[in-house]
């Protein structure tokens, strides 16, 4: 993963407990089934908060290595269909070469992270969150560094297949995760997002390298 420039903010490690003040060891909190009475519940949700500590991290060093117009824009959930939990702050970087892919940050007051690349790829940092899930906080923020970095070096692929039933087709190559691909069907995609990724697709789907400053 190349994130020249960037540094991890140091998160300080803080300890959570269950009702019987046990520790709990997130990340590897079920060796099977999740108990029945952690779905749908979170009881810690601001361990998540480093999430919007990275994010913004991650955000200042690309404005200040990239050559990238940023916007605050308060609908970007809304066009992007979430509504899950309330919005902070939504804000998009936008590479001063249309060949180069978009990217949006919008950030929950779970807290979390919804991230959106190019014309049609959008994924939140957790995707549930709840206990049952036992979401690794190291691995999501591990997660989020590599898809922004694969991004900004080129090597995202975005490709919209509308023969048949339709198919939309993300890929991402890197060190870290190499030959990711993710393919989901067209159908609950708005027909007005779905013109406007039509207009701005590159023709083989590549996304090229992010400028820099000054370059």
């Amino acid at each position: 993963m190349q994130l020249e420039g960037y540094r991890r903010p140091v998160i300080a490690g803080q300890d959570y407990f269950d009702d019987q003040a046990a520790l709990i060891s997130y990340g590897q909190r079920w060796p099977g089934q999740p108990a029945e009475e952690s779905y749908s519940v979170t009881i810690h949700p601001q361990r998540f908060a480093p999430l919007h500590t990275v994010a913004q991290a991650l955000m200042d060093w690309l404005l200040a290595r990239f050559n990238v117009r940023c916007l605050q824009d308060s609908g970007l959930a809304a066009e992007l269909g979430y509504a899950m939990q309330p919005v902070v702050e939504s804000v998009r970087l936008i590479p001063v070469d249309r060949a180069c892919a978009p990217l949006g940050l919008v950030f929950t007051d779970f807290p979390g992270v919804l991230l959106s690349v190019g014309a049609l790829y959008q994924w939140h940092f957790p995707i549930c969150g709840c206990d049952a899930c036992d979401d690794s906080v190291d691995e999501l923020l591990d997660d989020l560094e590599e898809q922004i970095t694969t991004v900004v070096n080129g090597h995202f692929t975005e490709i919209l297949d509308e023969s048949g039933a339709g198919l939309l087709t993300h890929r991402f190559d890197s060190d870290g995760i190499a030959g990711r691909e993710i393919s989901d069907g067209v159908e609950e995609i708005s027909p007005e997002r779905l013109a406007r990724a039509r207009a701005m697709l590159p023709a083989d789907g590549a996304w090229a390298p992010w400028p820099l400053r000054g370059a």
